[in-house]
């Protein structure tokens, strides 16, 4: 589950998908949790806080919407097809933007057709008809010579930040979230690698740091294997620490949220020395 529009929208939580996660785990399942969400959505866009927080902002400020992305059993049996749900106040029935956001929040569960392989969605500050096309058929592209989920996420990071130079409401960070369609009910966590700057041969002791600058290209390892859902997090001024995590939610908890902030990480190198062929053998 993700979020755009509103950030602050209840007074004892610091953001919107603070707020949203403990929605989500006051019920047992994901259908009554997301209706829940969007009845609560409802209820807190007519309380006295958001009306004089919000009531002299411009229309578009007042936009808020929950989206999430993963897999639905299709007819009570085990087999599970691509879904996404959207729970927004400026959404209309044919999928445009309204006019003027309602009060009231609109719930879509949208399945993907089965004659489809992939559907590019924008649930916020939208595409040019150009480009939307262009994205289109680069992940077309990526489909049909079966690359992996790591490609997709470095294209479609690359595209927000893209908006995001140039829309002052955009954010540069980006929370990548990977969720396979069959997996354990277990929680498990996978850490990937750290990157660390190379120093130069030297005949002295050298030190390895952690890099403090991660591209985008090198963000997104995910060594298998693929059994839980897999997230990663893009810093928009690419630093690599602190780390931010997901929050994660189970019935009953609104979960935690995983972060590092490591201020330091380094191991010495031995210094090097020639030798002989006889030795090197």
């Amino acid at each position: 589950m993700g979020y755009t529009g509103l950030v602050r929208i209840h007074p004892g939580f610091p953001a919107a998908i603070d707020w949203a996660a403990q929605k989500l785990s006051e019920k047992e399942n994901l259908g009554d949790a997301v209706l829940h969400l969007g009845n609560s959505a409802s209820d807190l866009m007519r309380s006295p806080y958001i009306r004089s927080r919000y009531s002299r902002s411009p229309e578009h400020v007042k936009r808020l919407a929950f989206v999430g992305a993963g897999f639905a059993d299709i007819n009570g049996s085990c087999q599970r097809w691509p879904l996404r749900i959207v729970i927004s106040n400026f959404l209309g029935e044919d999928g445009n933007w309204l006019a003027q956001p309602r009060q009231v929040f609109r719930v879509d569960f949208d399945l993907l057709s089965e004659m489809s392989t992939f559907e590019l969605f924008v649930a916020g500050q939208q595409l040019s008809t150009e480009r939307k096309e262009k994205l289109t058929k680069l992940l077309t592209w990526c489909f049909r010579h079966k690359e992996g989920p790591e490609t997709i996420g470095r294209l479609l990071t690359r595209e927000i930040q893209a908006v995001a130079e140039k829309n002052a409401t955009v954010g540069k960070n980006i929370m990548c979230t990977f969720a396979p369609r069959a997996f354990g009910i277990a929680i498990r966590y996978h850490f990937g690698a750290m990157l660390v700057e190379t120093p130069k041969i030297s005949t002295e002791p050298q030190s390895l740091g952690l890099a403090k600058v991660v591209s985008i290209h090198d963000r997104f390892a995910l060594p298998p294997p693929f059994d839980g859902p897999r997230f990663v997090y893009v810093a928009g001024d690419n630093k690599a620490l602190p780390y931010h995590g997901p929050i994660l939610v189970v019935p009953g908890s609104p979960g935690s949220v995983l972060q590092m902030e490591l201020s330091d990480v380094s191991l010495v190198v031995p210094p090097v020395r020639s030798t002989s062929n006889e030795e090197g053998a």
